[in-house]
């Protein structure tokens, strides 16, 4: 016991001898460019206080930080790690105009900030190289940990929970993570196909959406649960950027199209000698109007491009990180899961043998699969460890990641929209400013008299009372229900018809007098100009229709 006791005593001295301190304050500022052509490089200077009371100041580019965040999944599987923006601008040259130097420094504080405030991704191994190694040492510490397998055992086995579990460090397994996560055997398997399509099968593994994993009724549903969260959050915020993308790139027109018009509005007065009237101050106070409005839209799009698009492409990248590190977990598991089938195949061919009876002849068979079977029981504790902490690690963080990703969210909409607010009101009282000056008639601007405003038109329905009855007809309210009718045309007096001079002066002219009515045909012959007379009998006289003139 006393034995026991001292060596804890020694282990926890050696623990804190070793705790590395860990970073309380960052910043990255002062872009520097180095080189030319393709060999340029912006780095920057990261700024660091430590909880020991020391300082550090160490100048790293992009990909550093890009080699950090890569890292920090490895060392802290199951924690959800923020992603870095990858967004490059249309061309390459580009990436060295101040604009989007200033976006990458912004994008790389926030990464840092909230990776120092993460509880578990604070005192990751990666980090106190980053900050304080100097550039010699900063890439040998990257090429070291390319092969340091060692180190991710540790962090991927041993849970940080505090003296109590020092005690039991011993006794603690390790497991070495490619292993883990790609299953038995791989290290055996020569051949870069074959790691290929061992790869390329735990992909296709993992995208069955009925995949069997050694996990609780309870974890399957919680995990699945998340899933489907993530999908629903990475749609909805996807929709959120892309749209306001497109409303930022029709203000851009908008604001240009704006300013146009003030300068239109400026020169309406003009230098014409005809022009100098005293519409000329309501023009150019309108044009001001208009030019002030664009700018505001301007200032505005470069308002929304830095506190709500990038902020909320940064949402949308923890979402991003959240359905990896479930991807992470669902691997851990499913290695796990391959182990534990591997395992029972060889439980199985061990059980035949031993049923058999004939133990003496398959003798070597059975001391190498009892051998595999050890080996297989190892790899099994390792993957299963692993596996736990991994899912662990996600179900604390999943909490933390469903509170500060709303409150973020919250707090980007809350500064967006009170400057939304304050960008319609100035609109609202940069039109109303030139409001009384337009209503107002001025004289001298115009000799055209005023016209009172026409009165609209009331439409109703009219009623007339006559001898044949009632009459309704839709109108205009108090016009007459019969107007009077038009005059009538003015019949023109056909034209003479003129003579043949061949002819003798003594041919008389036959004319035809005649109306037609629109009787069917009885009594037709007063119609047409003669006189009729029906007596009781059948006798008819008439008169000729047809005279000579």
């Amino acid at each position: 016991v006393l034995h026991r006791t001292v060596v804890n005593n020694r282990r926890i001295q050696s623990k804190m001898k070793t705790k590395n301190p860990r970073a309380k304050v960052t910043n990255v500022s002062k872009p520097e460019k180095h080189g030319s052509g393709k060999a340029a490089v912006v780095d920057y200077l990261v700024t660091t206080s430590f909880d020991e009371g020391s300082e550090s100041l160490v100048r790293r580019s992009f990909e550093d930080f890009k080699w950090v965040q890569e890292r920090l999944v490895k060392e802290r599987m199951g924690i959800i790690v923020p992603i870095l923006s990858n967004k490059k601008p249309a061309k390459v040259k580009d990436q060295f105009f101040e604009e989007f130097i200033t976006f990458r420094q912004e994008n790389m504080n926030r990464f840092l900030q909230r990776v120092i405030h993460h509880p578990e991704l604070v005192d990751a191994p990666c980090l106190l190289p980053f900050f304080t190694s100097n550039p010699t040492d900063w890439k040998t510490a990257k090429e070291n940990a390319a092969n340091d397998k060692e180190s991710l055992m540790k962090e991927n086995t041993t849970s940080n929970g505090g003296a109590d579990d020092l005690g039991d460090a011993l006794e603690t397994i390790h497991v070495d993570v490619d292993t883990a996560v790609h299953g038995l055997g791989l290290e055996e398997q020569k051949g870069t196909m074959r790691r290929w399509f061992s790869a390329k099968r735990t992909e296709w593994a993992l995208k069955n959406q009925n995949l069997i994993l050694e996990e609780t009724p309870a974890e399957a549903k919680k995990f699945t649960d998340m899933k489907t969260y993530a999908s629903h959050l990475e749609v909805c915020v996807r929709i959120l950027s892309e749209d306001y993308k497109a409303i930022l790139s029709s203000n851009k027109v908008l604001a240009e199209k704006t300013g146009t018009i003030g300068a239109a509005f400026a020169q309406l007065w003009g230098e014409h000698e005809l022009s100098n009237t005293s519409s000329s101050k309501l023009y150019q106070g309108l044009g001001k109007v208009w030019s002030n409005v664009s700018l505001r839209i301007k200032n505005h799009v470069v308002f929304g491009e830095r506190h709500f698009e990038n902020p909320i492409d940064d949402l949308l990248l923890d979402v991003i990180a959240l359905q990896d590190a479930l991807k992470k977990r669902k691997e851990a598991v499913y290695a796990y899961t391959r182990l534990s089938k591997e395992g029972q195949k060889l439980n199985k061919q061990l059980d035949r043998i031993r049923m058999a009876g004939n133990m003496v002849s398959q003798q070597d068979k059975y001391y190498k699969l009892e051998t595999a079977m050890r080996h297989c029981d190892n790899r099994i504790a390792e993957s299963r460890n692993h596996s736990d902490l991994v899912t662990t690690r996600l179900e604390r963080d999943i909490e933390r990641f469903r509170v500060e990703w709303h409150e973020r969210m919250r707090h980007v909409l809350n500064v967006f929209h009170k400057q939304q607010v304050e960008f319609l009101q100035s609109q609202v009282n940069d039109f109303s400013s030139v409001l009384p000056e337009l209503a107002a008639m001025d004289s001298k601007r115009s000799d055209l008299a005023s016209e009172d405003s026409p009165e609209p038109e009331k439409m109703g329905i009219n009623l007339s009372f006559g001898s044949s009855g009632a009459k309704a007809s839709i109108g205009l309210v108090g016009a007459p229900a019969n107007p009077p009718p038009p005059p009538p045309d003015e019949e023109l007096s056909p034209p003479p018809v003129p003579l043949d001079d061949d002819k003798p002066p003594d041919t008389p002219v036959i004319s035809l007098n005649a109306s037609f009515s629109s009787d069917d045909g009885f009594d037709a012959a007063p119609a047409m100009g003669g006189d009729s007379t029906v007596s009781d009998e059948t006798g008819t006289h008439s008169k000729p229709i047809v005279t000579s003139v």
